[in-house]
């Protein structure tokens, strides 16, 4: 059976911005949409009434109306993937103008993906533009969900970067999320509670929780052993987080969401739901 065709149609190219930094701005016509995926050099972007200076990982999505972008440095031209997709709707925005790809090395390879796929002749055109739509609304949507776009003052990103590296250790705090950002812990609750609408404390819980949900649902590990590899100082405390914020035991998550005919500790019985 043929895959359905969603009615996208993509041209796919690979964009320089010349030396000398002035790039003349495309206009996109009705019925049109570009999307840009900035892989190396500088663009500024205004965002409100701010100016900001952005590089690798910024994806832009631009719909009728609208302007690619076109300011640049000459000594640090922006290259960019440059998606133009003919859709079959238009009208509604269907995702954020700007969404930041937060880790470079996978934005590079989604351009170097597209790029090869698309100078492939046995590559079906109607299924890499649906994909390739797919695939960039699916950013923007993880952009969206993990707060990538929001841009956060330097002594918050590095208490983030300091609590994504070392959310397993169990001693791991406040004072010391405050202490990598170079400021005081009152200091830290009022960022996290501006940027996140959280406190440090809760997105130190959500992480190792998340961290816990991965290896429920995709290892055997002993349910035992999770709480030392999240960052929980025990099994007690574990449960209790768990069962608070998921709504269900450990056991039972696992259960749900192991894969169809695995039955790694879970008792035959438990069946798919608790």
């Amino acid at each position: 059976m043929p895959p359905a065709d969603l009615g996208y149609r993509c041209n796919i190219s690979y964009y320089r911005a010349p030396l000398t930094g002035k790039v003349i701005p495309y206009r996109i016509a009705p019925g049109h949409e570009i999307i840009e995926l900035v892989t190396h050099g500088v663009v500024y972007f205004r965002s409100g009434k701010q100016d900001l200076k952005l590089g690798c990982g910024a994806m832009f999505w631009h719909i009728a109306g609208e302007e690619t972008i076109h300011r640049t440095e000459c000594d640090d031209p922006y290259e960019c993937l440059a998606v133009h997709v003919l859709t079959p709707t238009s009208g509604d925005r269907p995702a954020p103008r700007l969404t930041i790809i937060a880790d470079h090395q996978r934005a590079l390879e989604l351009s170097r993906e597209l790029l090869h796929a698309f100078h492939d002749t046995a590559v079906d055109r109607s299924i890499l533009a649906n994909y390739v739509y797919a695939r960039f609304l699916w950013e923007a949507h993880l952009g969206a969900v993990r707060r990538t776009t929001q841009f956060h003052p330097p002594s918050l990103t590095a208490a983030l970067s300091f609590l994504e590296t070392n959310f397993m250790r169990r001693e791991v705090d406040v004072s010391q999320l405050a202490k990598a950002g170079g400021i005081s812990q009152p200091h830290l609750y009022a960022l996290f509670r501006h940027h996140l609408d959280q406190t440090p404390h809760q997105v130190l819980q959500s992480r190792r929780l998340h961290e816990a949900k991965l290896l429920l649902s995709g290892t055997d590990r002993s349910i035992k052993s999770l709480p030392s590899q999240c960052g929980f100082a025990n099994i007690e405390t574990f449960y209790r987080a768990f069962r608070s914020h998921i709504g269900m035991t450990p056991l039972a998550y696992r259960a749900r969401h192991m894969p169809m005919g695995a039955t790694v500790g879970v008792p035959p019985s438990s069946g798919l739901h608790p």
